[in-house]
């Protein structure tokens, strides 16, 4: 559904794609979309939904829901994703269906949202991160320590 590796810049485009299947559009009564952000840890839960998009019935006749829909919006600044010992920022786009029944499906892909200085340890040693999979692939005695301080650094970078 999201960009693939799931880690977004803050005021960054977020760009995502979603369809429907194996629900017959007859079984739907509408659906919403939404980016938003909660927390879960020691003390209050928070809940803000940062964009929100309701789809009914006929609308989704109109458009179907075999072929691919976007979803496009503007990240805001903060606040960044986090995860502490404590509490947890994260980030998701949520798609709720209603069926006609009066059940809810639910589906949540969650993403990284974080600071513009962030940098993919890849792109901090000048290789793309496409060179880091055929790394991997074709140096698979590839030091273990390398792996760990490029996960510290993604780790750091993350606020973790």
């Amino acid at each position: 559904m999201c960009e693939q590796g799931g880690v977004y810049r803050a005021g960054e485009s977020l760009k995502a794609s979603w369809r429907i299947s194996r629900v017959a559009i007859e079984d739907l009564q509408g659906l919403e979309i939404s980016v938003l952000w909660h927390t879960e840890g020691k003390g209050d839960e928070d809940l803000h939904v940062h964009h929100f998009q309701r789809i009914n019935e006929q609308r989704l006749r109109e458009i179907g829901i075999d072929s691919e829909q976007e979803l496009q919006c503007v990240l805001p600044v903060t606040p960044l994703s986090y995860h502490g010992q404590i509490v947890r920022l994260a980030w998701c786009v949520r798609l709720r269906l209603f069926l006609s029944d009066g059940r809810e499906v639910l589906s949540e892909h969650p993403f990284y949202l974080v600071s513009e200085q962030y940098q993919h340890p890849c792109e901090a040693s000048g290789e793309s991160p496409e060179a880091e999979s055929q790394i991997t692939k074709s140096e698979p005695d590839q030091s273990v320590s390398t792996r760990a301080k490029q996960t510290r650094s993604v780790l750091a970078s993350l606020g973790r």
